[in-house]
């Protein structure tokens, strides 16, 4: 009863039947910094009750500038315990099984999910959830933000690696440099819009095409082709 009070407004755009879907589904975030913790506070206030959540990092002074999930009380804490804390106080029906680093020895557990979300920082990481998912065939979610930009796409079977040129590419861990919290909010809100889209056979931007945004540009948003 509970559930179709708090999440009457999304069925009167979804439908009851969009909105069980979104409900049964589960939802697989790597990373819970900046773009994962939008990501997941999106998918929990559109009513999904299933997720698999991956990070092994904690909360730091460095991370307040444009993390969702950073707060005193959270600081030095687990993301994933935060992050679970923070989805069972707007809803304590979720299930969520929580992971710590997602390498190769734990790449099965995606098949899984429904969708995967990548809200990781570096490219290596990322190249390898793809290629994951690609053999799982679970559709995945690229975002990345990075300063002042972003980028979203919906990897179904065009190769990640084909969409960046990695072949052209020295792979390292880099990470990516500052970036602001309008900047991850978008990517990570938007890339729950994607996965949202994907599971209700809604339109979505699919690989090679990419939307991407700059907050300093005059366009704001825009549309165009990796690889």
């Amino acid at each position: 009863m509970f559930y179709e009070h708090k999440f009457f407004g999304n069925s009167q755009v979804l439908g009851s039947s969009g909105q069980e879907k979104i409900r049964r589904s589960v939802f697989c975030v790597i990373g819970l910094g900046g773009t994962g913790g939008f990501a997941l506070e999106s998918l929990v206030r559109m009513g999904a009750e299933r997720f698999m959540l991956f990070d092994y990092d904690r909360f730091e002074l460095g991370n307040f500038n444009r993390q969702l999930l950073a707060t005193d009380p959270a600081l030095d804490k687990k993301k994933t315990d935060v992050a679970i804390e923070r989805a069972r106080s707007i809803n304590e029906k979720i299930k969520i099984r929580k992971f710590g680093k997602f390498d190769l020895k734990k790449s099965k557990i995606i098949a899984d999910a429904d969708i995967v979300i990548d809200a990781t920082d570096n490219i290596v990481t990322k190249f390898e959830i793809a290629k994951e998912c690609r053999k799982a065939k679970v559709p995945y979610i690229f975002c990345s933000a990075q300063g002042s930009r972003g980028i979203v796409g919906v990897f179904m079977n065009y190769p990640f690696e084909k969409a960046f040129q990695l072949d052209k590419w020295k792979l390292d861990s880099k990470s990516c440099s500052s970036v602001l919290c309008p900047v991850t909010s978008l990517a990570g809100s938007l890339a729950a819009a994607q996965a949202a889209n994907v599971i209700l056979k809604k339109p979505i931007m699919r690989a090679p095409e990419a939307l991407f945004f700059d907050i300093f540009d005059s366009r704001l948003f825009w549309k165009g082709r990796l690889g």
